[in-house]
């Protein structure tokens, strides 16, 4: 058997032959209760929280529409591969060398990323995604996890054995709001913030369409 069932009731086949269409509905309640970081937090923390974190970050930074987009779906493919930790997927792919994991995930992120026509978008601004994803898992280190400088092994990924780590934002993750917010919020949260990214692209597209 290789195919999962979605919350909307989707078959979805992760051996990658018969991907089905995405939904979603799919992505906004299951990312909802993903939690990151395995569940090491010190309240629950889901993907979807993480994804509005990202997104929030290329808002910030005045990028486009379609970026904001793309930042706001980076992680959407976890729906149908889970969260798993990077020092897992390192682990993985490191058995006979064979990348097995980095294969597995790139198929379905494509997947998703074609759905939502964003394979471009992820190709031309793939650097300036991650790094808001690296101040994402900067900001979640600070607030989110007993880490401590002096107890932990530096994370390599947040360039801490250097001279230009990555920084936190100055976003407080463990506000009282934040905390007693259930999935259901963060459910809502994203899938509004979804729609509205689609419905203003569209708009945007229409009007280039027009002046073209």
């Amino acid at each position: 058997m290789t195919h999962i069932i979605t919350a909307t009731g989707a078959e979805y086949h992760i051996s990658g032959h018969g991907l089905r269409p995405v939904k979603a509905e799919d992505i906004a309640h299951q990312l909802a209760q993903i939690n990151r970081f395995t569940g090491a937090c010190i309240r629950p923390y889901s993907v979807a929280e993480h994804s509005l974190l990202v997104w929030e970050l290329a808002a910030r930074a005045g990028a486009s529409t379609v970026v904001q987009l793309a930042a706001l779906l980076h992680d959407a493919h976890e729906i149908y591969t889970n969260d798993l930790a990077s020092p897992a997927k390192q682990a993985v792919d490191s058995v006979n060398n064979a990348h097995a994991w980095c294969t597995f995930e790139y198929i379905h992120k494509q997947h998703v990323r074609r759905a939502f026509g964003l394979l471009t978008t992820f190709a031309v601004h793939a650097e300036q995604i991650r790094e808001w994803d690296l101040i994402a898992l900067a900001t979640e280190r600070r607030d989110l996890l007993p880490y401590s400088k002096l107890d932990h092994l530096p994370w390599h990924v947040l360039r801490d054995d250097t001279d230009n780590p990555v920084q936190p934002a100055d976003i407080d993750l463990n506000t009282n709001f934040r905390e007693t917010r259930s999935w259901k919020h963060w459910r809502t949260e994203f899938a509004l913030r979804l729609e509205q990214l689609q419905h203003t692209l569209a708009r945007e597209q229409a009007l280039a369409t027009e002046a073209a």
